[in-house]
C-alpha cells in the first residue's frame, strides 16, 4: 500500500477535479440564471444536485451574480430560514453594504422585519430571528429579500437558489404561493428550486394542482454516462499514482452505479486498499470494507422496517431486482398474501428512497445496502 492521498470523495458535494461531467446540465442551468429564467433541478439522492449547483454558481461568478443560496433543509425552523436568507443577502458581492460592519444599518433598512444582529471575531454580521417569529413576518422578510436581488437585476444576474427546497412546507404550507407570487412581481429574478425527494418535489413543482406548475424550466439529472465515469476513474487513480485497467474501471460502474455518489465511494475504499494498482479483487474487498463501515446503520434500518418491507428489500437484493414485483409469484416469495400488500410495501420504501425503479425494475436503491442484504439470512 502507498501513502498517496485518496482522490476521491462522496458524502457530500464535489468541486474542482473531483468534480465529473454534467457540461449539458450546467451549461442550461448558467444560461438561465444569467436570463432571468427560474429553474427547478430534479434528481434522486446522491446524483450530486448540489455540487452541480456549486459548479454553476462558480462558473456565474465572472458575472458578478446577485446570488443568495440557502439549504432549506438546514434551517431548524421560520427564524432560521428568514435569517439564512437574509444573511445571504447581506453577503452578496459588490453590493453596497458587502461585508462592512458600519454598512449594517443601511442593509437592515431594507429589512421590514429587523433582526438580531450579533458580530462574529472577524466581524462578519449574523442575522438571528428569534424562534416565535409569525409567518406574516416571516412573509415579508423573504419578499423584501426578493425586492432586494430584484433591485440588484439591473446591472447584473439576480438570482435565488432555494437547495432542498422538497422542505419548504416544513416553514409553511402556503410559501409555494407567496414564491409563485414574488416570481411574477419580480420576473428578472431568477428562482432555482432544487430538491432530490421526488415524491415530495413532483408535489410542489410538477403537479397541474401546485402553485409553482409551468413557472420553471425542468433540468433532471441522471446517470452519467459510463464512459465519463470510467475516464474519470482512471484519470484520478493516476493521479493518486496507482493503476487501473478500463475493465477494472468498468467493473467499479457496474457494482456501484449508476449513482456518481456510490461509484467515488467505491472508488475511495478500493484506493485505499491496493498497492500499486486497483484490481478485479480489490474492488471486491473495497465493497466488503464500504459495506462493514455501514453494517450497524444497515441492521437498524432493516430492523425498523415492517416484516413484509424487510422481505421484500431482501428479496430485491438477493435476485438483482424485480421487473414484476406484483406478480403472485414474487408475493409468494416474500410471504406476502396479496400484490395489494406487495404494492403497500414497495409505495413505502420508494416514498423512503430504499429502493427505487431502474431500467424497468425495481431495486434496493443504495448498492452498499443491498450488499449487505444479500448476506443476511432469509
Amino acid at each position: 500500500m502507498t501513502n498517496s492521498m485518496n482522490p476521491f470523495h462522496y458524502g457530500s458535494p464535489v468541486e474542482g477535479d473531483q468534480f465529473v461531467g454534467r457540461e449539458r446540465e450546467i451549461n442550461a442551468l448558467v444560461s438561465r440564471m444569467r436570463n432571468h429564467v427560474s429553474v427547478v433541478l430534479l434528481s434522486p439522492r446522491r446524483y450530486g444536485k448540489t455540487s452541480v449547483l456549486l459548479r454553476a454558481e462558480s462558473i456565474l461568478v465572472k458575472k458578478r451574480p446577485a446570488l443568495v443560496h440557502v439549504n432549506v433543509l438546514r434551517c431548524k425552523d421560520r427564524a432560521a430560514l428568514a435569517g439564512a436568507l437574509a444573511g445571504g443577502a447581506f453577503r452578496i458581492p459588490g453590493a453596497r453594504w458587502h461585508r462592512a460592519r458600519q454598512a449594517v444599518p443601511e442593509f437592515l433598512a431594507r429589512i421590514r422585519v429587523k433582526p438580531t444582529v450579533a458580530f462574529t471575531d472577524d466581524g462578519r454580521p449574523v442575522f438571528e430571528y428569534g424562534p416565535r417569529l409569525a409567518p406574516p413576518d416571516a412573509d415579508k422578510i423573504t419578499a423584501d429579500i426578493y425586492a432586494l436581488l430584484s433591485s440588484e437585476a439591473a446591472h447584473r444576474p439576480a438570482v435565488l437558489v432555494l437547495d432542498e427546497f422538497q422542505a419548504i412546507t416544513d416553514y409553511g404550507e402556503h410559501l409555494p404561493r407567496l414564491l409563485k407570487s414574488l416570481a411574477d412581481e419580480h420576473p428578472s429574478v431568477s428562482l432555482v428550486l432544487a430538491g432530490s425527494k421526488r415524491h415530495l418535489m413532483e408535489r410542489l413543482v410538477a403537479a397541474e394542482s401546485s402553485p409553482l406548475y409551468g413557472m420553471t424550466q425542468k433540468i433532471a439529472l441522471g446517470p452519467i454516462p459510463n464512459d465519463e465515469m470510467v475516464g474519470f476513474l482512471r484519470e484520478r487513480i493516476a493521479t493518486g499514482r496507482k493503476r487501473v485497467t478500463e475493465l477494472v474501471a468498468e467493473l467499479i460502474v457496474r457494482v456501484a452505479g449508476p449513482v456518481p455518489n456510490d461509484i467515488q465511494r467505491l472508488a475511495y475504499e478500493s484506493f485505499e486498499i491496493a498497492g500499486r494498482e486497483v484490481t478485479a479483487d480489490v474492488v471486491a474487498a473495497g465493497m466488503d470494507q464500504a459495506v462493514a463501515h455501514e453494517a450497524p446503520t444497515y441492521s437498524e434500518e432493516l430492523q425498523r422496517r415492517a416484516p413484509g418491507q424487510r422481505r421484500v428489500l431482501i428479496q430485491l437484493a438477493k435476485s438483482g431486482g424485480s421487473s414484476s414485483p406484483m406478480s403472485a409469484a414474487f408475493a409468494t416469495a416474500v410471504g406476502l398474501a396479496s400484490a395489494a400488500s406487495v404494492r403497500k410495501a414497495l409505495h413505502t420504501l420508494d416514498a423512503d428512497e430504499a429502493v427505487i425503479g431502474r431500467d424497468g425494475a425495481w431495486v434496493v436503491a443504495d448498492p452498499f445496502f443491498g450488499a449487505w442484504l444479500r448476506g443476511t439470512e432469509g
